[in-house]
């Protein structure tokens, strides 16, 4: 690799672990952070090696399997919150490139920095809730962390499958059998999925007379690892208590599924422009060339601009849209329907907080969508060409790369159907299979007529301009709101240390201003009304109980 494509490389890698650490700077210890800041289910605070070791054989006896993010939790919080903040921008920074690598099915940087920053900005965009699975620490050590060993299990044997893994030694056995005893001891879905993989591409291998050993090793190592997920008392103490109607476990999937999707919506509309790509290079194999066609001039055209304008200006000042469409369902469906009970009205009044925010984002995605169709001349007839002469099975059947994809993203669906049997499925459990379909996604940008597309004609700078658009929009929101949680709950913390210095057991806090929970939800904070946060607050500062004053 050329020294400038070194220094490409290391300035992209660099800039996500700052930006990173950035944000984790300024979260502070919050929710469940304060359980775990002390050894489990007692208000002993972790005070050495022996407390974490203890804090994390209690929590595996009494809540639940996950050994090796708890533990990881527990020690870098007895460490201490900096160095917390440096190991989880390094987790996030070895993630993004461990995508760039499943999609190349190379553990090199031949693709050069342009793919790596791709798989940067959609890892930004993308994972669902990301405040509460990648910087939040009781969120990011169960999703973030256990994506990252699995990813990495899992690339020797997607590399071998590529014809790129030669390798094979007794470390090399070692090392894969440790990994994936980590790797089956993650978080449920992703270790189930890591077990099958690896057991499926061994037999492979086997069946062809090319197994390694440490192919065998790896499978060995993640089943080990999975029956310790599996098999702990805790799991067996939390299952009794939760509801098991196979009806909501359906509802719950159709949730979380399409929760993701939204979140996955700039990574699904670069795929389809990828696909138009190979789409018209199967036209041009043919001989048939685009129609020239004008692209509309009329008024119609000015709509998605102009109503991006104005709920940008609601949105910087009082957000009067929201306002309005609130006020306007409020009177004319909720109340009608007779949902103007308490908890509804907060949960209408919450969305709706959210709302000019996410059509903001939403709009903005569209809006730069077009134009990118319009540089490529993707017209109505133009695109009805490429349906009627470029047949998907043309594309799978010439494009490898394209066959890859999709298994990796029909992968990434049965990743998700594994929480069938949970009794919840929030959409943070799609973090592994977001991380494979981003994957699944950049490896159609390694094609080399996508690549092309990309780079030497207007779209690609469009896209590209969009991309930098919508980080610096959501990472711009999000540091100033990470600022006023940092200053808010530092204020807070200090008002409890003093009250619980001069013996006071209960303590008062004003309620917070804003709505904190925002930025695409790059942000993830609470108030202490919530009993999650209160509990374990009152327990570390020796408190009995945080009143939050809404007046």
């Amino acid at each position: 690799m050329k020294i400038e494509n070194k220094g490409k490389i290391l300035l992209v890698l660099a800039g996500i672990f700052l930006l990173m650490f950035f944000l984790n700077a300024l979260m502070p210890i919050h929710r469940d952070d304060y359980d775990y800041s002390m050894i489990w289910m007692t208000m002993e605070h972790l005070g050495s090696l022996q407390d974490v070791f203890t804090s994390a054989y209690r929590h595996y006896f009494l809540h639940g399997g996950r050994m090796m993010t708890v533990f990881g939790l527990d020690l870098f919080l007895y460490l201490g919150k900096l160095w917390f903040d440096i190991a989880n921008a390094l987790f996030f920074t070895a993630l993004v490139v461990l995508i760039y690598f499943h999609a190349c099915r190379r553990a090199s940087f031949e693709n050069g920095a342009g793919l790596l920053a791709v798989a940067g900005v959609l890892s930004w965009l993308s994972f669902p809730h990301f405040g509460e699975v990648a910087i939040w620490k009781s969120g990011s050590t169960v999703y973030l962390w256990s994506a990252v060993p699995v990813l990495l299990f899992l690339l020797p044997y997607n590399l071998s499958l590529a014809g790129s893994m030669k390798k094979s030694s007794v470390l090399l056995a070692v090392g894969m059998f440790l990994l994936g005893i980590v790797a089956g001891w993650s978080v449920e879905n992703f270790a189930v999925t890591a077990v099958l993989v690896s057991a499926g591409c061994t037999f492979y291998f086997f069946r062809r007379g090319e197994m390694k050993p440490w192919m065998a090793a790896g499978v060995l190592g993640a089943v080990l690892g999975f029956l310790g997920l599996l098999l702990a008392p805790g799991n067996f103490v939390r299952y009794d208590q939760q509801d098991h109607g196979i009806i909501r476990h359906f509802s719950n999937q159709l949730a979380g599924n399409g929760e993701m999707i939204l979140y996955l919506l700039p990574a699904i509309l670069l795929a389809l422009i990828a696909w138009r790509f190979l789409q018209r290079e199967v036209l041009r194999g043919k001989g048939i060339s685009f129609v020239a066609e004008l692209p509309r001039r009329g008024w119609k055209r000015f709509l998605l601009p102009g109503f991006t304008a104005l709920i940008l200006v609601s949105y910087f000042t009082n957000s009067f849209v929201a306002r309005a469409i609130h006020d306007a369902l409020l009177a004319a469906v909720l109340t009608p329907l007779h949902y103007t009970d308490a908890k509804t009205l907060l949960h209408w009044s919450n969305l709706m907080k959210g709302f000019e925010e996410v059509a903001v984002y939403w709009l903005m995605v569209f809006l730069f969508y077009g134009r990118v169709k319009e540089k490529c001349g993707l017209t109505p007839l133009n695109i009805r060409l490429l349906k009627e002469n470029a047949k998907p099975s043309e594309i799978l059947q010439r494009f490898p790369a394209v066959r890859y994809s999709a298994a990796v993203v029909l992968l990434a669906f049965f990743n998700n159907f594994v929480m069938i049997a949970a009794p919840t499925f929030p959409v943070r459990a799609t973090f592994g299979s977001v991380a494979l379909i981003l994957a699944a996604i950049c490896a159609l940008l390694v094609i080399p007529e996508v690549q092309q597309g990309m780079k030497k004609t207007e779209a690609g700078r469009m896209l590209r301009n969009g991309a930098a658009v919508l980080g610096i929009f959501t990472f711009a929101a999000a540091s100033v709101i990470m600022y006023k949680v940092y200053q808010a709950d530092a204020l807070r913390v200090q008002w409890a240390k003093e009250a619980a210095a001069s013996g006071q057991e209960v303590v008062t806090f004003p309620a917070y201003g804003d709505d904190f929970n925002r930025a695409l939800r790059h942000v993830y904070y609470e108030d202490y009304d919530n009993n999650v946060t209160k509990v374990g607050f009152c327990k570390y500062y020796g408190l009995k109980d945080v009143l939050v004053d809404k007046k």
